[in-house]
């Protein structure tokens, strides 16, 4: 194999503060317009996931303290459906694990669109043929997530 020497400048780094936000920020709205919802929910989470980390390893102990810190309301409405587990867990195993390596969410939860959990962040849905479901709000999942993105970088400069 050849090695091609390139200048600095010409590597597109993504963790740069000048790409990192916006670089999210684009992808959630273009595909929030597009009703692209299940790549929408996969960018969201693992962005999550990457701002969880900051400058470290990714690991389910930071996704789960920053989501429980930045959108509680959220971990208290997942916690509704499994009362044993913690919603930071539930969004971490059943939503990011499930749309990172499954393409959606694990047995038992899907997502929904905003006006069927009434603009509540997740509920129950009853699918015919399917049975009960814990659903995820993916319209205020990238509201919200574009608010805490503005957040986020505005303390960053």
């Amino acid at each position: 194999m050849t090695i091609r020497k390139l200048p600095r400048e010409t590597l597109y780094a993504s963790n740069d503060p000048k790409n990192f936000y916006s670089e999210m920020r684009r992808d959630v709205t273009l595909l929030a317009e597009h009703r692209s919802y299940t790549s929408l929910t996969t960018i969201i989470v693992c962005c999550l996931d990457a701002l969880a980390a900051g400058s470290g390893d990714a690991t389910s102990g930071k996704f789960e303290a920053f989501v429980t810190r930045h959108f509680p309301d959220l971990c208290t409405e997942l916690e509704k459906a499994d009362p044993a587990r913690k919603g930071s867990k539930i969004l971490y195993d059943k939503f990011r694990n499930g749309f990172a390596h499954l393409r959606g969410p694990k047995r038992r939860f899907a997502i929904a669109e905003d006006p069927e959990l009434n603009g509540a962040w997740a509920g129950q849905v009853e699918v015919d043929g399917i049975g009960c479901l814990t659903a995820l709000n993916v319209d205020r999942l990238a509201r919200e997530f574009l608010i805490l993105l503005d957040r986020l970088e505005a303390g960053s400069t």
